[in-house]
């Protein structure tokens, strides 16, 4: 409502009305019309200009401004003239292999030391789908958040693509090296000062090649650690059944 002295003024108000020109003129109140200092101050202190901008950081106006710009810069960036590439076709393609034809290819993941087999859907030697292998006991055509994102993982840009020392990029060899001398320096001691840290080695051949090197080494160590593991699973099951077992469920 009207301040008080703004009422007290209605005679001025009523004054100017009857003195204005001619002509359509619109108003919401006849204070509005009239315009008077005390009009203007008592629509500063109920509507104050950018008063959404005090519960909200962001205004309609600003966020106008903001898009506007954005949708300008897409659209500045689909002007740029891209370098030319080219697609190098297959010399000699596979039989099987055609543009937008599947081919599945029946392979496994291995976590916590127990393989899973599956089956990747691939197009043009691209996986793009990994599902459970129907005819491998550890899946029966069934998959898990695992197995998916290890698939994620594989396309992941920021996963680890070359050896790293100290932050900075290193090569295989270079990386041989470093652990051929540290074994060489510690061996006249039996390598008590070496430890390897290695997942769950289930791979036959590789367990042939760790024991072979520890026997070398008699004082190291070998340490597996699985960050994701299903300890409390097995612990659940030592409490069960007496020992450690991994469960196969049957819902049938």
């Amino acid at each position: 409502m009207p301040s008080h002295e703004s009422k007290q003024n209605f005679a001025s108000i009523r004054d100017k009305i009857l003195s204005a020109s001619t002509g359509k003129e619109y108003w919401r109140s006849v204070e509005e019309y009239a315009d008077t200092p005390e009009f203007a101050e008592f629509v500063k202190g109920e509507f104050p200009l950018h008063a959404e901008d005090w519960n909200d950081g962001l205004s309609r106006r600003n966020f106008v401004k903001v898009m506007g710009a954005s949708l300008a810069l897409a659209g500045l960036s689909g002007c740029v003239i891209q370098p030319p590439e080219k697609i190098v076709p297959y010399v000699r393609p596979n039989d099987d292999m055609l543009p937008g034809k599947p081919l599945f290819y029946a392979t496994a993941m291995t976590m916590g030391g127990i393989a899973t087999g599956l089956l990747a859907r691939s197009y043009e030697g691209r996986p793009v789908k990994l599902e459970g292998n129907p005819e491998h006991p550890g899946s029966l055509g069934a998959t898990d958040i695992y197995a998916q994102a290890a698939l994620l993982d594989m396309y992941d840009p920021d996963r680890s693509q070359e050896i790293m020392y100290r932050g900075s990029p290193s090569s295989w060899q270079n990386f041989v090296n470093a652990i051929r001398a540290a074994i060489e320096e510690n061996r006249k001691d039996g390598g008590a000062g070496v430890r390897f840290l290695t997942p769950t080695v289930t791979s036959p051949t590789l367990q042939a090649q760790f024991k072979q090197l520890t026997a070398e080494l008699p004082n190291s160590k070998w340490i597996q650690y699985e960050p994701v593991n299903r300890d409390n699973a097995l612990a659940g099951a030592k409490l069960a059944f007496g020992s450690p077992v991994h469960c196969v469920y049957r819902f049938d």
